[in-house]
């Protein structure tokens, strides 16, 4: 019986040593390091997802707009303003160059001559004139307005990196936790599956064991796609692979 006791104890920690050997997970490759670095790679995705982010082309655009919309304001002043200019030839008068008056019965005695006229006028409403003020100081507002709504936008973008890469460093935790988990359980399946050969274990005890195993490979299958799942959320925001990204710095 001790010999039993003995001989269990060192099959438990054979396959221990043969577990570890064959199936930790391996270390990341240097990007994977880089990566979950937070001080090195966090600056470096929020500066790609800054730069690829649609809603700030959108913010830079209504802001551009805002500021040409202001030129416009300013230069309406000016459409009161309007110069004028003619140009006519032929009969001019009833009198000719010597003061004598023209025969009015035949329109081929008036004399022919060229005349060109030019003038300035200005026709703008009251309303607008002493409002002109307020509305460019609204305009300015509106600038104003439109600096603040990009400034609130590229917070957002920021934002929405650091809870995706801590989501991204979470789902890496427990992607490590499960792949443990499931090497202990493909550890134990194939001891009870010994022991319930030798008759050591009954077939509920084995039933158990397969169970665990079942759960544990459900759980690590769930925590890559989880994985998965935050690397591509991450890629889709900052607009390029990781894997990319973090080798080319």
């Amino acid at each position: 019986m001790n010999m039993k006791k003995i001989s269990l104890a060192l099959l438990l920690t054979l396959y221990g040593l043969v577990a570890s050997a064959q199936t930790a997970p391996s270390k990341g490759a240097d990007w994977e390091k880089k990566l979950f670095n937070s001080e090195y790679a966090l600056p470096i995705l929020i500066e790609t997802a800054l730069a690829n982010a649609p809603e700030l082309e959108n913010a830079d655009a209504a802001r551009l707009a805002s500021m040409e919309q202001r030129k416009i304001i300013r230069k309406n002043f000016y459409s009161g303003f309007s110069i004028n200019s003619s140009y006519t030839y032929g009969s001019m008068n009833n009198w000719n160059t010597n003061g004598e008056p023209v025969n009015s019965f035949n329109a081929f005695d008036a004399p022919l001559r060229a005349r060109y006229t030019m003038g300035l006028s200005m026709s703008l409403p009251l309303g607008q004139l002493l409002s002109r003020h307020n509305t460019i100081k609204n305009q300015d507002l509106a600038v104003i307005q439109a600096e603040g709504s990009k400034k609130l936008t590229e917070k957002a973008v920021r934002m929405r990196v650091i809870n995706l890469y801590q989501n991204l460093k979470m789902a890496k935790n427990q992607l490590e936790l499960q792949q443990q988990a499931y090497q202990t359980a493909v550890v134990s399946q194939e001891i009870a599956k010994k022991q319930f050969k030798s008759g050591e274990i009954m077939i509920d005890a084995m039933s158990n064991v397969q169970q665990a195993h079942t759960s544990a490979a459900t759980a690590l299958q769930t925590a890559k796609v989880n994985y998965e799942t935050q690397l591509l959320m991450m890629e889709e925001t900052i607009g390029t692979r990781l894997i990319d990204l973090i080798q080319s710095k």
